[in-house]
């Protein structure tokens, strides 16, 4: 809740652009009543109370949601803890306007709690060699088509905090030639999360990482597991250059 408003706010002038659709489960800390109130004031707004359980679950309740609504062309995730830069949101959803691509993707940063950029995501274009060699787009920064995730599915909570992995995956390799960067950070993130609170949560994230590959290839999967986490490396140097 703490982090919630800032993160609404940050949608700014693209408030009329976009609709919202609110999935929560069971928040005690007062959320419900400000995202019921916050419905209530915008009418491209609309809250749901979780049907399951975790995140992904939630995901694709808000997902199928969207699928349902005519309006909806794009779908994208913007997460509580998040903020959009909203010039560059702005300049990116007039660079999809634009293109008639599947996917796009773009640049993100991360910050702390004080709100110093402490890591910068600088995607570059995407490519099946590097999508094969542990290359991932950030995912926050993902719109699709809302046909994607009709023809394509919804998130696989089976794949634990690699679940979205799976699913970038899944769509690059069958859209590889339909897709777009946009070479602006659109996004910044509030650092943490599942997959990183432990080392063991990270080796549990790796192993994961690695599971989506391993129906496909053995050697590919542990390939995976290996140069995944090293491409992270270059993204805190660049932070330090750039902030």
């Amino acid at each position: 809740m703490a982090t919630l408003p800032e993160s609404l706010a940050s949608v700014g002038e693209n408030t009329r652009r976009v609709k919202h659709f609110f999935v929560d489960g069971a928040s005690t800390d007062g959320t419900v009543e400000y995202l019921r109130s916050f419905t209530t004031d915008h009418e491209n707004a609309d809250f749901q109370p979780q049907n399951g359980s975790g995140l992904y679950e939630a995901l694709n309740q808000g997902i199928r949601a969207a699928l349902d609504d005519p309006e909806i062309t794009h779908v994208g995730l913007l997460h509580s803890d998040d903020r959009l830069v909203t010039g560059n949101f702005h300049e990116y959803l007039s660079e999809i306007d634009k293109n008639s691509a599947d996917v796009y993707f773009s640049d993100i940063q991360f910050h702390d709690a004080a709100g110093k950029v402490v890591r910068v995501w600088r995607a570059g274009h995407f490519s099946r060699f590097r999508l094969n060699t542990g290359w991932m787009p950030p995912h926050p920064s993902m719109i699709v088509k809302k046909e994607i995730y009709r023809d394509l599915g919804l998130y696989n909570p089976a794949f634990g905090t690699a679940a979205d992995y799976e699913w970038i995956v899944r769509v690059l390799l069958a859209k590889s030639d339909s897709v777009h960067y946009f070479s602006k950070r659109t996004l910044t993130m509030l650092v943490g999360g599942a997959s990183s609170a432990s080392l063991k949560a990270r080796l549990r994230a790796n192993a994961m990482d690695g599971s989506v590959w391993s129906h496909r290839s053995r050697g590919r999967a542990a390939m995976i597991r290996l140069f995944k986490p090293t491409r992270k490396i270059g993204q805190f140097l660049l932070a330090k250059r750039q902030t």
